[in-house]
């Protein structure tokens, strides 16, 4: 079967749409989270994930805007973000949200977590040092995550870091394009963000999973940025959320 690997939306619509439109027919949707906050268009990107067979997990933002996390956590931009969509989101679509987790495990094969196995709120797995006190965390060959905006591989390998009883593990970060041959290891993977990319890349990011293939492509597609600022713009939300959208920061 074939899915698409998504996270970080926050929000941005037509980062969504293009990116629903670039994967094409698919099996279904893995979300790591963070579906709003940042964004203009907080309820219609839930009603489009809804029209797809979704299995999603909650991002530290979705719970600031429920109010699950201290926004004080969060930095001014983003408080003034989360409670502006506190006051947007429909009843429906709050109670949504309020019933998804932090971390799930969608079949033998993937477990959900939005920063890490280990803590799926907050951390962000950056590094392979990082990584490899993760797979203890989790069963399952693979776990996708997002939370950093970044779109990294992480591979375990044979035998334990010197001094540890924790796995070697091995960075990558693709190429756009790039085919993953999952193969026997164990992996962690992030599809990057499709609605706030922050690698340099304005472009959103998604990632396609093939579970009879065993393979995994990182993919890039343009969409209007210009639409999404405007949207902003008249929602008079945080100017430098709206301009870091140009540089993919």
């Amino acid at each position: 079967m074939r899915f698409g690997l998504i996270s970080d939306i926050h929000s941005n619509l037509a980062a969504l749409e293009a990116v629903l439109k670039d994967l094409g027919k698919v099996d279904g949707l893995l979300c790591m989270g963070d579906i709003v906050g940042y964004g203009p268009q907080p309820n219609e990107v839930i009603e489009r994930l809804r029209e797809y067979k979704l299995f999603t997990i909650l991002g530290n933002h979705d719970m600031a805007v429920l109010g699950l996390l201290e926004l004080q956590e969060f930095n001014h931009d983003a408080i003034e973000a989360n409670l502006w969509t506190r006051e947007q989101l429909t009843k429906g679509n709050w109670e949504w949200l309020e019933s998804l987790k932090t971390k799930a495990k969608f079949d033998e094969n993937v477990t959900l977590a939005h920063g890490s196995p280990l803590e799926p709120v907050w951390e962000y797995l950056t590094t392979p040092h990082a990584a490899s006190r993760n797979f203890p965390e989790f069963d399952t060959p693979l776990c996708f995550v997002g939370h950093t905006h970044l779109p990294r591989l992480f591979r375990m390998l044979e035998g334990k870091r010197p001094g540890t009883n924790l796995p070697k593990v091995e960075m990558h970060i693709p190429d756009p394009g790039q085919t993953i041959i999952i193969g026997f290891g164990r992996l962690i993977l992030n599809p990057g963000s499709v609605g706030q990319p922050r690698d340099g890349d304005s472009k959103a990011s998604y990632a396609i999973y093939d579970d009879i293939e065993e393979t995994i492509v990182f993919k890039r597609v343009i969409y209007d940025i210009k639409r999404t600022q405007q949207l902003m713009q008249d929602q008079g939300l945080p100017q430098r959320l709206i301009m870091r959208l140009d540089y993919g920061l």
